[in-house]
């Protein structure tokens, strides 16, 4: 591994690279987001109840699985650096997996639970242990915070990039590709076998997910390298992270961030399907060659919303020259709040308006990320430079736990309210449903984005800070880097 430049700047071709891992990480996390939960109801038939306890133990085992494979990689030897082999090793197990999910085996209900657990198990194990190096590799691939925060800014644009080609594709692929009479799955009011569909569709992500992440691979480094003859102790780097005070604010914040993220995201199709009760309507049709692509009032809504996002992340550009990372995330946050909570009072009906407000509030929603996940590198720094340990792989990871902690519950909640309010798939839904999936739409995921803002107003970290632990870091590794050149015997690479 090389060592650090001076100024950590970063080219344009690296961060583009950098970036088109999350385009491929969001492949699997978009289509689990606002699919999944709709599939298993609606396609696969899985009751509602069994479906949120296959999505609660999946996770949890997730969870575990999360500050694992962090440590693993904190302590992988390689000649390609500690987080970037998992993206070579893993790529097409992952592609693999994200399509073997989204098959519907022709088999009893007993069957179909046992199929969906492994399929669900396995990939989000893949998913992990690609996206946790992939994190960690943010806070190594440079060691300036403004860096970062750009590479950041880098990542997301292409993270929304993921979710815009999910959200606007999947379904009209899903219609074109399961258009065969012929199949089982086929339903003559659809025009199409969701099955196939979904299978088919998944079939052509995953195979441009695995090209993704090799592209990521060949195009990042790794430059950031531990201290000279760092330990490896698995309880001090667990020790040491229960005292960091920083990252015990973001792992708090995560949990409800993405508690609201997983209820939010798998409620659009069913608010879209049986409150709007248009989502299927077509808004438009686009030739391509022989074939039509179908683009739905769903498919509007969340490609519209995609948009907004993306242009939230171009936003933190200008604002990022002006101000603070936190105190941008805390009004986003709470901005958001108010615009999410008011789609329970606005007509289902009105769609233009519907569109509208998605748009403004996706704008905040793209930008919180932003903030978020350069915090998240930040406060890799800080454990170092309080610590004198660098250990990026377990601080990334924790914090996923984090996140997979929310979307386990978030996912459960998902399921087990649309239980609770009586949700019957495929059918006309009572008056307490509708206002069920109208809650789970607003008012509910509202509640957890306004907790997570709270606790961030607890979080010490503010630019100044930074600043002072960037030239507190880089006078140390100058130091280390200067020793390791008057000594031959211990070379560079002997750090990774």
């Amino acid at each position: 591994m090389q060592a650090e430049n001076n100024s950590g700047k970063l080219s344009v071709i690296e961060k583009v690279g950098f970036g088109l891992g999350d385009t491929a990480s969001n492949i699997l996390y978009q289509a689990w987001s606002f699919f999944l939960a709709i599939f298993y109801t609606d396609v696969f038939m899985l009751p509602t109840g069994i479906a949120s306890y296959l999505f609660l133990a999946t996770r949890v085992w997730d969870m575990v699985f999360d500050p694992t494979i962090g440590m693993i990689a904190d302590r992988t030897h390689s000649r390609w650096g500690k987080f970037r082999p998992y993206l070579l090793w893993l790529a097409i197990p992952y592609g693999a997996l994200a399509w073997a999910m989204f098959i519907t085996p022709n088999w009893g209900l007993n069957a179909r639970i046992i199929y969906a657990f492994v399929t669900y198990i396995l990939a989000t194990t893949a998913y992990t242990a690609i996206n946790i190096p992939y994190s960690s590799l943010m806070a190594v691939m440079t060691p300036s915070p403004k860096e970062r925060t750009s590479l950041s800014r880098y990542r997301f644009l292409f993270a929304f990039l993921g979710m815009l080609i999910i959200t606007t594709f999947t379904l009209p692929l899903a219609r074109l590709l399961g258009a065969d009479p012929s199949h089982p799955g086929y339903n003559k009011d659809l025009g199409y076998s969701q099955a196939l569909g979904f299978q088919m569709t998944m079939a052509i992500f995953g195979a441009i997910a695995v090209l993704l992440l090799f592209v990521t691979f060949f195009t990042t480094r790794e430059r950031v390298l531990p201290p000279e003859g760092q330990a490896s102790s698995f309880r001090q780097d667990l020790k040491d992270l229960s005292r960091n005070g920083p990252w015990i604010i973001l792992f708090i914040s995560a949990i409800f961030f993405l508690v609201h993220n997983a209820i939010r995201n798998a409620s659009v199709l069913y608010y879209f399907d049986y409150v709007n009760g248009h989502g299927k309507d077509i808004l438009l049709s686009a030739a391509l060659g022989p074939m039509t692509l179908d683009f739905s009032r769903s498919t509007a809504f969340l490609t519209i919303g995609t948009f907004g996002m993306i242009a939230g992340v171009l936003l933190t550009y200008p604002l990022t020259k002006s101000f603070g990372k936190k105190p941008l995330i805390i009004f986003f946050t709470l901005a958001s709040v108010v615009l999410e909570m008011s789609f329970y009072f606005l007509p289902p009906s009105n769609f233009v308006l519907l569109s509208s407000v998605n748009f403004a509030w996706s704008i905040l929603a793209g930008g919180m990320p932003v903030f978020l996940f350069a915090m998240y590198s930040d406060v890799a720094d800080y454990y170092e430079w309080k610590f004198r340990r660098r250990a990026t792989g377990l601080v990334i990871s924790g914090i996923m736990f984090a996140i997979k902690a929310g979307i386990a519950v978030g996912g459960f909640l998902t399921l087990k309210l649309l239980d609770i309010f009586e949700y019957v798939p495929n059918q006309p839904q009572t008056e307490g449903s509708i206002t069920g999936i109208k809650l789970m739409f607003s008012i509910i995921p509202g509640i957890f984005a306004l907790i997570c803002g709270l606790v961030l107003v607890f979080y010490p970290i503010n630019e100044e800070m930074l600043q002072n632990i960037e030239q507190d870091l880089k006078e140390g590794r100058r130091s280390r880097m200067d020793r390791i050149e008057l000594d031959p015997v211990h070379p560079a690479d002997s750090a990774v």
